[in-house]
Parts: structure tokens; C-alpha cells; sequence
């Protein structure tokens, strides 16, 4: 199952649509600031422009001035571990990244898994479209698992915004991982780039 939950900057929750496939994406736009490179020049030292978020099941590459959450009113799923949202506020949403961890009782692996996400967000976003699909190599328990990251777009309503979609998929036993980066159509590379390096760098541990 997918999830779409909106948050308004105001923390007002929208209603959650009710169908089985739905993406969880917080919907928080942002307009950021422009830049580039993975560290900052401070006098004669680098700073990093990440830090590693770790959990007990897996660890990811964060923007440092990105605002982490990491504890969910009852109206979210349980199925929701974390997510990551751009710190500026100059609009009604920020570009963000969600992990989400599900039941994989067939068992399916990375591709069938990634297959099925795609089949449920055709199903449930409007004027969905399929942009790309890259293959990457993921790491899983100091081993590595050959994965892909899915870009499409789609609208969450008739009158919403198009919005840009990018899933990272990864399974383990009974499990499967689900990172979603969202963002609107024109977003700044920038926040883009720092949106793949965090799809890129999401590991099981």
C-alpha cells in the first residue's frame, strides 16, 4: 500500500484520500536557494553539506539544514519512519523526502516491488507519467542489492499541481523500504541534486 498524506506549512492536514495505492508525500514546496558540490569552503576546512541520518533498520544521507521528522500524529501511517523537508518556507510546499517501510509477505524483490509501486501510482495520481528509470546499486547490510529510481510525476487531484516523483525501492525478507522524494515541476537542481545523493545513499542495515 501507498500513501498520500499533504502538510500545509501551517501543519494542517488535508483529507486523506481514500484508495489502496497512495504515495506518501508531505507536498512541501520550497524555493531554495541556489548552490552546488556536496561541502562548503569555511577558511582552510570543508564543511559537509550532509550528515548521515542513522537508524536501527537504515541510514541515509541528509542535507544539514534540512528539518527532520521523526514523530507522526495518529493521523499518518504507521508505515511512515521518517522524513526530511527543505527549511524554506517562501510557498505553500517544500521539496521533501519520506522512507516508509511496508510488509512484503511474497517476498517480492527490488524490481517486482518497484514494479508494483509503479502499477499503484498509475492507478491513483492524475495525468500520471512515467519520466525515467535508473538503475542503481544500493547498499544492504555491508552488502550491495542492484535497485532503481523511478522518476514520474502526476497529480495528487484534478486542481492540484503537477508534482515530480523520485522512488528508491529496497526489500529484505518479510520488508520493503519505499524512499520518495517529491517536488514541484521547476524545482532548483540544486534541491534535486540533494534529493538523489539522499536516494542514492539510503542503505539497510
Amino acid at each position: 500500500m501507498d500513501y498520500l498524506i499533504p502538510f500545509k506549512i501551517s501543519a494542517t492536514i488535508r483529507a486523506m484520500k481514500k484508495t489502496i495505492a497512495l504515495i506518501i508525500s508531505l507536498n512541501l514546496l520550497l524555493t531554495a536557494c541556489g548552490g552546488g558540490g556536496n561541502s562548503v569552503k569555511t577558511g582552510d576546512s570543508e564543511v559537509p553539506l550532509y550528515y548521515k541520518y542513522i537508524t536501527a533498520e537504515f541510514s541515509i544521507d541528509a542535507p544539514i539544514d534540512w528539518e527532520t521528522v521523526n514523530a507522526f500524529t495518529a493521523e499518518y501511517p504507521g508505515e511512515l519512519r521518517v522524513a526530511f523537508r527543505n527549511n524554506v518556507k517562501d510557498s505553500d510546499l517544500m521539496a521533501n523526502l519520506t522512507v516508509v517501510r511496508e510488509a512484503n509477505a511474497n517476498s517480492l524483490t527490488n524490481a517486482d516491488w518497484a514494479q508494483n509501486k509503479l502499477s499503484d501510482h498509475a492507478a491513483t495520481l492524475v495525468d500520471y507519467k512515467l519520466i525515467s528509470q535508473e538503475a542503481v546499486v544500493l547498499e544492504i547490510r555491508s552488502g550491495s542489492s542492484n535497485s532503481f529510481i523511478n522518476t514520474f510525476e502526476g497529480k495528487n487531484g484534478a486542481s492540484e499541481p503537477t508534482l515530480v516523483f523520485k522512488q528508491a525501492y529496497l526489500t529484505m525478507g518479510d520488508q520493503a523500504w519505499t524512499a520518495t522524494a517529491t517536488y514541484e515541476e521547476g524545482e532548483d537542481p540544486f534541491v534535486v541534486q540533494a534529493l538523489e545523493t539522499m536516494l542514492k545513499t539510503f542503505t539497510l542495515k
